[in-house]
């Protein structure tokens, strides 16, 4: 009787064996949040897609085919990225808008060691950069440049780009049409 009360009270003394602590759930993966949400973001989205892209005005050319250009939303659609295919040369632009500026910016880089940088803004339907490009008769100048897009609707988007004249006025550089290629 002596053994069961020592082994009784030892028993009563001993703390309940626990049950190891829950582990908390991992935590449930969620998208990356995205800075680029505010509508300001979305101005140049009329520009996205894929494009057949000619001179505006230009009769068609039998047997040749038009540039092409690809506009695609990278970086969690933060950034528009440009991917230009044409029968002369190829080259990209990477178009972000920048909150700390409150514009837009593009660089282009193309297969002819062109380097172009832009910034603009949206003014009424039209994205409008303004910035400089090397001169055709001598890379090492640079000329200051106006580029416009026009949402034209019914999947047509023109590209008009004029330089500035040393007396102040603006000629044109090229005056391209963009047709929505059919999916």
């Amino acid at each position: 009787m002596a053994l069961v009360a020592l082994l009784s009270l030892a028993l009563l003394q001993t703390p309940p064996a626990q049950a190891p602590a829950a582990q908390p759930p991992p935590p449930t993966p969620t998208a990356a949040p995205t800075n680029c949400s505010a509508p300001e973001h979305r101005q140049f989205d009329f520009w996205v897609g894929d494009w057949d892209v000619v001179p505006n005005g230009a009769p068609p050319q039998p047997g040749r085919n038009p540039a092409r250009n690809t506009i695609t939303k990278i970086q969690d659609g933060c950034v528009l990225a440009e991917n230009w295919r044409a029968p002369t040369n190829t080259g990209q632009s990477f178009n972000i808008y920048d909150r700390s500026r409150g514009q837009w910016h593009q660089t282009w880089v193309d297969n002819g060691g062109g380097l172009h940088e832009y910034w603009g803004r949206r003014e009424g339907a039209n994205m409008v950069f303004y910035g400089s490009t090397p001169a055709q008769s001598d890379p090492a100048v640079r000329i200051q440049v106006r580029l416009t897009f026009f949402d034209l609707g019914d999947g047509k988007v023109r590209q008009f780009s004029e330089r500035l004249n040393a007396d102040g006025t603006w000629s044109v550089n090229y005056d391209l049409l963009y047709t929505r290629r059919a999916p």
